[in-house]
């Protein structure tokens, strides 16, 4: 609910997430090049979406029947079922799924309230749309394992906490070094969607899965919910909705030749729109500060190159801890 003492409204927050979105963009050139195809040659194996029928089924039965107040479960599972294949076969996700209703949180409680960049966009899509991206984000997700398609260091919330806790017990052995984590967020509201497309054709995803993508990231619009009012609608041109299924996985495809520069300074780990470097160094080591800089001068050529911007209020680099004999 909105604090009480606020005097922001429903279309305050819908033009300020739509300019914040505007005002990055445009320091970047919207020329492209096209889509990459230069890697599709080298793949064994494309991707093909399959249609679904009890595994369908199953993921209605197993989902809560108030997600969203857009859209409730159907007591019916076929219409839902037909709508989900006739997507996946035709390439065309329907255009009622992509309106979005988006409701500020505080990123913090201690920020000020009566200011709108103290919150950010939670996007409540219709339960019907959310299905239909989990089922792709599953056949997704595996074919990009199956054929190791994801850097190395790239993975689940959960597997990064399990990388991250390894690692740090590797380094116990190490006499007088210190281990430091950088955190960079990297904002998900600017993604180009033509560059996402050429990541996603690179990985093998082509034709129909391809078109689908296409369908499913443009002609996106979204109303703001605040203190029981709805904004105007407004135009979604970049970016994944946040709060989507398939965000994060898109994220991680569209920044997956990031994980290649920063190997080349530092160890790291990335998910979605949390990259993690870790750093092993001795206290007096001259080097270590032309590592860092180094590394996020790469980072930053590359955002620029993939029109995205470092949020620096979110970009940390605490020491954990001291190593000692």
């Amino acid at each position: 609910l909105p604090p009480s003492t606020t005097s922001l409204t429903a279309d305050d927050f819908a033009i300020f997430f739509t300019d914040i979105s505007k005002t990055i963009s445009s320091q970047f050139s919207t020329a492209h090049t096209g889509t990459q195809t230069n890697n599709i040659h080298c793949l064994s194996t494309l991707f093909f979406f399959c249609p679904l029928t009890e595994a369908v089924s199953k993921l209605l039965l197993s989902s809560h029947p108030t997600t969203c107040s857009l859209e409730p479960i159907s007591p019916t599972l076929s219409p839902a079922l037909t709508h989900i294949n006739t997507s996946l076969l035709t390439g065309i996700f329907p255009t009622s799924f992509k309106q979005a209703r988006e409701t500020p949180l505080l990123k913090k409680p201690t920020l000020n309230t009566l200011l709108v960049d103290s919150y950010r966009p939670v996007s409540l899509l219709p339960f019907i749309a959310k299905t239909l991206e989990q089922v792709v984000f599953s056949q997704v997700s595996l074919f990009l394992s199956q054929n190791n398609h994801l850097g190395i260091n790239q993975s689940s919330s959960e597997g990064a906490i399990q990388l991250r806790r390894h690692y740090c017990q590797s380094l116990k052995p190490i006499p007088n070094h210190q281990f430091s984590f950088c955190w960079i967020y990297l904002p998900l509201l600017t993604l180009n969607h033509q560059i996402l497309l050429s990541a996603l054709s690179s990985l093998g995803i082509t034709g129909i899965p391809l078109h689908w993508f296409e369908s499913y990231l443009t002609g996106r619009s979204f109303r703001v919910v605040w203190g029981g009012e709805v904004s105007k609608a407004h135009q979604l041109v970049t970016g994944v909705p946040q709060g989507s299924v398939l965000g994060p996985l898109l994220f991680s495809i569209y920044t997956t030749s990031l994980g290649s520069i920063i190997q080349a300074h530092v160890f790291s780990h990335c998910y979605a729109d949390d990259t993690k470097l870790y750093l092993s160094f001795q206290p007096d080591d001259p080097m270590v500060a032309a590592w860092i800089s180094g590394c996020l001068a790469d980072i930053s050529a590359w955002m620029k190159e993939h029109h995205l911007q470092l949020n620096r209020a979110k970009t940390e680099f605490p020491c954990l801890s001291d190593f000692t004999a």
